[in-house]
């Protein structure tokens, strides 16, 4: 009736028993050469040690079969039998060791209890053992000897250099002499950390970096691969823009920090291209994991926005935790599938759940089925210029929507709220950053309600988002260009997906509720650098090969973002990136609900002409009508009075950032 089905298992079938006839003949052969190499390693020892025991001393037949006998049962508890010989490693070594060391001792306290053996059988044993040991283990290592020494193909391999030559280096060196499908010769290692003419795995360490760009320079070399995890970004960005001045065409990979790799031994899998986090100049934060789990390990958990760059990144660090239930909601049912198709081997409890966060009957009921413990509020509408054109949705989501979920944390007794914010809710000029303050004056004003620990995180750009401007970049780059860039003056505040998220994370569990945490994003960028940076790492040039076209600001953009409120300052906190903002609620609850429900009511009427100043009373601080002449102006005061403050202050933690707010303060 279902012959295709029927053929199908009929293979399947078959390959299962190949599998295991296989592994029973290759089984069958490893036990015919270790039963040669065991009695070629008897009668070796019996031949070294019989003129010692005098010549009259026989061959003790009876003892022999027992050793071998021991010794074959001593491989075959370490599993030796099992093992694919064209893999063979110090691993499996150690483990014939094992396995012949044991069957020695057993076979001699068997014959202690049955043959009574003298010292010629003691000292017959060990030299038999150090036989066995050079011949099963030469016979069991031969093939691989055989296919990297003999057999290696002939084809051109790249010429290849590795930067960092310690623990990282040292791994991947070994992974490339191992596999010919990288396909790679390194002529040479560099690292000013190791003395000069030592030999690593044959290759030689040919000096620093200073000397490898000499070697560049006089040398054809295909790929450079950068095997230094904990190399400083500044460093590696000009080692970078060294080598493309000498050589723009050359294939440059990076081994990645240690927040993108996992604990398994490093090799040519982990190796990437350069991208550019390596190459923003800002250093990998310090995670104190520990901090973190009791706020998720064992709980249910909630994140909003769960199909979003952040709420997928959360979602994948809160698995890593062991909670009881993750729960990741969102409205893209497409992003939820992917998540959970990606985290199905993590064993976490991972729950899909598609629903808005305004729709409130829709929520009441998730909370009343999974009673989440602890809540990541990551879902808003981001997108500036969009949210211009639909204010009322800005509003409805990122207002109404948090809102709703502090509702139904209080009402749910649920432990910590934290809300994820951002650095446009300072000073907004666009309604995307006042509707993200108008949140985190919600969070603070349900604080002290109920039980509920509200907590909201306040950090700039994150690199590779949807809809941030890198790979807006990259396609643009691909096709040829122009990038499109809306000023030249332009600055952003940048930090990795990741690091992002595990401060969100670090600073949600420290919170004792109530707070506006902000992130250390380390010092601005201007978008232009990066778009040059982006070309450069292309092996393009900017101006000659991708032109860059300045389009002019769209409506809401500003030219810097500011972390702190002008009427805020900073208290550090035990974290070194962490600060806490000093805010004060200006609005009571009760007040703030009237304001909400008015913006409610204009939405209803369709009458949006009012819902801007609506929201500007309840943050002043809301500028929709600044001219881009305004902006311009600002920013430069704010490049002027940073650069001298930095000069002065260079970046040294929370006294830098005070510094750099009390500006902020100045401007406003």
């Amino acid at each position: 009736m279902f012959p295709r089905r029927e053929q199908n298992m009929e293979v399947e079938s078959y390959k299962v028993r190949y599998k295991y006839i296989n592994r029973f003949t290759r089984g069958l052969f490893f036990l015919a050469g270790d039963t040669l190499a065991l009695v070629v390693s008897s009668l070796v020892a019996y031949s070294v040690l019989a003129p010692f025991a005098g010549s009259e001393r026989p061959l003790p037949v009876e003892f022999t079969g027992l050793m071998i006998v021991s010794l074959l049962a001593g491989l075959s508890v370490f599993r030796m039998y099992v093992v694919n010989w064209r893999y063979m490693s110090i691993r499996e070594l150690v483990r014939i060791f094992g396995g012949l060391t044991g069957g020695g001792i057993f076979s001699l306290i068997v014959a202690e209890m049955f043959m009574n053996p003298g010292n010629f059988e003691y000292a017959y044993t060990a030299l038999t053992l150090i036989n066995a040991l050079v011949l099963v283990g030469g016979f069991r290592i031969s093939k691989r000897l055989y296919i990297e020494l003999v057999s290696a193909p002939k084809k051109r391999k790249k010429h290849t250099i590795i930067f960092g030559g310690e623990s990282e280096g040292e791994q991947i060196l070994r992974d490339i002499l191992k596999n010919e499908r990288w396909n790679l010769n390194v002529c040479g290692i560099f690292d000013d950390r190791i003395m000069p003419g030592l030999l690593l795995h044959g290759t030689r360490f040919l000096g620093g970096r200073s000397e490898m760009l000499d070697y560049i320079r006089n040398n054809s070399v295909d790929q450079l691969i950068v095997a230094f995890p904990e190399i400083p970004k500044k460093d590696l960005k000009e080692i970078i823009d060294e080598v493309k001045s000498i050589r723009p065409d050359m294939d440059i990979k990076v081994l990645p920090s240690f927040h993108s790799i996992t604990d398994d031994p490093v090799g040519v899998k982990h190796i990437r291209d350069i991208s550019i986090e390596d190459i923003l100049g800002r250093e990998p934060v310090k995670i104190d994991m520990e901090s973190i789990e009791s706020s998720i390990t064992g709980k249910t958990v909630l994140i909003t926005g769960g199909g979003g760059s952040i709420g997928s990144e959360l979602v994948r660090q809160c698995a890593k935790l062991n909670p009881e239930r993750l729960v990741m909601l969102d409205v893209d049912e497409t992003e939820l599938f992917h998540i959970e198709n990606e985290l199905k081997a993590s064993g976490s409890n991972i729950i899909p759940c598609v629903a808005n966060v305004a729709d409130e009957l829709k929520m009441d009921r998730i909370f009343k089925m999974y009673r989440p413990d602890t809540i990541f509020h990551a879902a808003a509408y981001k997108h500036v210029p969009m949210m211009e054109s639909f204010p009322d949705e800005a509003i409805r989501v990122n207002v109404g929507g948090t809102r709703n979920l502090a509702e139904l944390a209080c009402r749910y007794n649920v432990g910590r709220f934290v809300m994820v914010s951002t650095d446009k809710a300072v000073n907004p000029a666009n309604v995307m950053g006042a509707t993200k303050r108008v949140a985190e004056e919600i969070c603070m004003s349900f604080n002290g309600t109920c039980d509920t620990r509200f907590i909201s995180v306040r950090f700039g750009n994150v690199l590779g988002s949807r809809g941030s401007v890198v790979p807006l970049f990259m396609e643009q780059i691909s096709n040829g260009g122009p990038i499109t860039l809306t000023d030249p003056n332009m600055k952003r505040y940048f930090m990795t997906i990741p690091e992002a998220v595990l401060l969100v994370m670090q600073a949600g569990a420290m919170g004792d509720g109530g707070e506006v945490f902000v992130l250390d994003m380390g010092d601005p960028v201007k978008i232009i650098d990066m778009a040059r940076d982006l070309i450069r790492l292309h092996g393009l040039e900017p101006g000659k090969d991708i032109q860059i076209k300045i389009t002019g600001l769209r409506p809401g953009e500003k030219l810097f973002e500011e972390l702190l409120n002008a009427e805020e300052g900073v208290i550090d906190t035990n974290h070194t990136e962490i600060f806490k903002a000093i805010c004060s609620n200006k609005l009571s609850k009760d007040d703030l609900d009237t304001k909400i429900n008015r913006m409610t009511e204009i939405i209803n009427s369709g009458d949006m002409s009012t819902l801007r100043d609506s929201l500007r009373e309840i943050v002043p601080t809301y500028n929709f009508k600044q001219s881009d002449s305004e902006k311009l102006e600002v920013a430069q005061k704010w490049e002027k009075s940073t650069s001298n403050s930095g000069a002065k202050n260079g970046r040294t933690g929370s006294k830098g950032f005070r510094k750099k707010d009390s500006v902020a303060s100045e401007l406003a």
